[in-house]
């Protein structure tokens, strides 16, 4: 067995490696083997073609492959295809005559396959992987239509942003929001009524120890902030914009795509289902991590767009004042985990942070400075109510008389402007 050579594919975590690619001892499936890949916090298991990338005929032997699901018809009448090597792993583009262009993904990595669970849970859908192989509860390969014709979100976005048609970018970015909402809408009823408060706090703790971070942060999050089925991986790039008859992006007809979680996944694996909120909070990030929208100006204004679009379709639980309560957690508490998990992401492909990453974490320290005056407004309200609560027993008991209790109850009447104060004082949601 020959050690592949893949240190150096954009999909390889090269800087986190800490020895040399092994031969692994668990049992891969056949065609493949597998290798271990240790990294500081843990060892990844690697799994790669035996006789390295197929050609079209070694391509058709994978038809028949066990842990096989959905349609692989396509791969029967490949007549050709062309490698390149993606995000999360390499990707075949096969020409299937009459059954037109196919784009088929191997996965050296993978965590628990969330690219054919979607694909299960959403159904009949061309945005959905339409086949693959799974093992070991990860998916192998992932066959999907290829929809490469067709810009992402984020390329549309940066055109309009050149071409300062700021109009249309907010139309965009509100419908990016809208579609979001809709797929939020159809996987609610995964959602668990049981908070997992505590495992995603203690996320936060292990992102902040493997990134050295000097933030500290927790939240104990609002009785609708549950776990359920999400995206995982949103963002403007996952994103595919129509065409209208023109010929031109159709800025209200958008669809998102839905992949696997491959090497980000494994290197940090998803314990516990997360809120819908993560996703919100991850398509903050990817306008954030948009050069042109921050030198646009239009950051905080491109945030809303998407937030209004989101709240228009999302379970109104969802994007509900408990669920978007910033004290509890809310929005801002996903995108510093998404923040943290940028940072190790960038160490581990030899990327530079971006500037924004930096950014956010090193506001955070401010964030939590407001949010702890904003407790103070808070406790002023409850004091208020203890005192006004005490007239009203010293009275009604004759500890006092009602004069003597009037002025302790009049101590009711700033609670509710406190209270306003203190929703106020909480960062925005977007």
């Amino acid at each position: 067995m020959s050690t592949p050579d893949v240190f150096d594919e954009p999909w390889f975590p090269h800087v986190v490696t800490t020895t040399d690619i092994k031969p692994s001892n668990v049992q891969p499936p056949i065609g493949f083997d597998s290798f271990d890949v240790p990294i500081p916090w843990d060892t990844l298991c690697m799994i790669w073609p035996s006789d390295g990338l197929p050609t079209v005929e070694g391509l058709q032997t994978w038809i028949e492959m066990e842990g096989k699901w959905g349609n692989f018809d396509s791969l029967k009448d490949a007549k050709t295809l062309e490698w390149s090597q993606g995000p999360i792993g390499p990707v075949a583009k096969i020409d299937s005559g009459k059954k037109g262009i196919w784009r088929l993904e191997i996965l050296p990595f993978d965590d628990d396959g969330h690219g054919s669970r979607i694909a299960e849970y959403i159904g009949n859908n061309p945005y959905v992987a339409q086949g693959g192989v799974s093992w070991n509860g990860r998916d192998i390969l992932l066959l999907w239509r290829d929809l490469s014709s067709w810009p992402t979100a984020d390329q549309v976005l940066t055109n309009l942003l050149i071409s300062e048609r700021l109009e249309d970018s907010r139309i965009l970015v509100e419908s990016c929001g809208i579609i979001l909402g809709e797929f939020h809408a159809k996987v609610s009823d995964s959602s668990n009524s049981v908070r997992y408060a505590k495992p995603w706090n203690e996320r936060l703790k292990m992102l902040e120890e493997r990134t050295s971070s000097r933030t500290l942060w927790r939240a104990p999050h609002g009785k609708d902030t549950v776990g359920c089925i999400t995206h995982r991986n949103f963002s403007l790039e996952n994103i595919v914009v129509l065409n209208d008859a023109s010929g031109k992006p159709n800025l209200r007809e958008v669809h998102i795509l839905h992949p696997a979680s491959g090497i980000y996944g494994a290197l940090l694996p998803m314990i516990d289902r997360a809120p819908g909120l993560r996703d919100l909070a991850s398509g903050y990030r990817s306008l954030e991590l948009n050069d042109h929208v921050i030198d646009s100006g239009m950051s905080i204004e491109l945030r809303r767009c998407l937030f209004d679009g989101w709240c228009s379709t999302a379970p109104s639980t969802w994007s509900s004042a408990q669920s978007l309560d910033s004290h509890k957690g809310g929005v801002p508490i996903w995108e510093y985990e998404k923040a943290l998990e940028e940072l190790i992401f960038s160490e581990a492909f030899g990327r530079k942070p971006h500037r924004r990453t930096s950014w956010f974490l090193s506001h955070v320290s401010r964030i939590q400075a407001g949010m702890f005056r904003a407790r103070t407004v808070a406790a002023g309200a409850l004091s208020c109510l203890a005192v006004a609560g005490l007239g009203i027993y010293s009275g009604m008991t004759g500890l006092l008389s009602w004069n003597d209790s009037f002025p302790l109850m009049l101590c009711a009447l700033p609670i509710p402007i406190l209270r306003q104060l203190y929703r106020n004082l909480a960062p925005p949601p977007y």
